[in-house]
């Protein structure tokens, strides 16, 4: 069993805003491979396929971000995830340059407070999938970053997110085989 779960904060009023990135992509990942509409279980919505004969969970939690790490727990333990292997976390990086993708297989929080409740919960052997939000506005320091990674992003950025978005719909195999990097260098832009 694969867990996918992408972080983001529940209401209308995050839609579209750079901390819920996670979310946008597991929706996209949902559509676009035909996943079943999603349940309100564990404390988030989920919906399971099988995908190139593998079992696949997507997962939104839907406590807020910093309070991430018991849904994905719960989702986890009830399908017995093999944590290190089998879990994946899509989430915004405040210190990746946007709109650049990283994945790391294990470690710290790296100051993302989201990725720090999951590993209280579940410890740090998991999957990161981290898209870089880093913007000169706040390279210039022109917003703080609490207030920046609420805001939405910009038209231009948007239409890059929608291109990453479907190389990511296409590349999705790549990160089920744990083929990192081919996944992340077919993401380039």
């Amino acid at each position: 069993m694969i867990l996918i779960s992408g972080l983001g904060n529940p209401g209308g009023e995050f839609e579209n805003t750079r901390h819920n990135i996670g979310f946008e992509i597991i929706d996209t990942i949902r559509e676009n491979f035909g996943f079943p509409k999603y349940q309100k279980k564990f404390k988030g919505q989920i919906s399971k396929k099988v995908i190139s004969d593998k079992n696949v969970i997507l997962f939104k939690p839907q406590n807020f971000m910093n309070l991430s790490g018991e849904p994905i727990r719960k989702v986890s333990d009830f399908h017995k995830v093999e944590n290190q292997k089998n879990l994946f976390i899509f989430h915004d990086d405040l210190d990746i340059d946007f709109p650049k993708i990283r994945i790391k297989e294990n470690g710290g929080h790296g100051g993302h407070n989201g990725i720090k409740n999951i590993i209280t919960f579940i410890g740090n052997d998991f999957h990161r999938i981290k898209f870089g939000i880093k913007n000169n506005l706040l390279i210039e320091k022109k917003i703080e970053p609490k207030d920046f990674v609420l805001n939405k992003f910009s038209n231009k950025e948007r239409k890059i997110i929608n291109d990453l978005k479907n190389k990511i719909k296409d590349n999705l195999n790549y990160l089920l085989d744990k083929n990192f990097s081919l996944f992340v260098k077919n993401l380039s832009i």
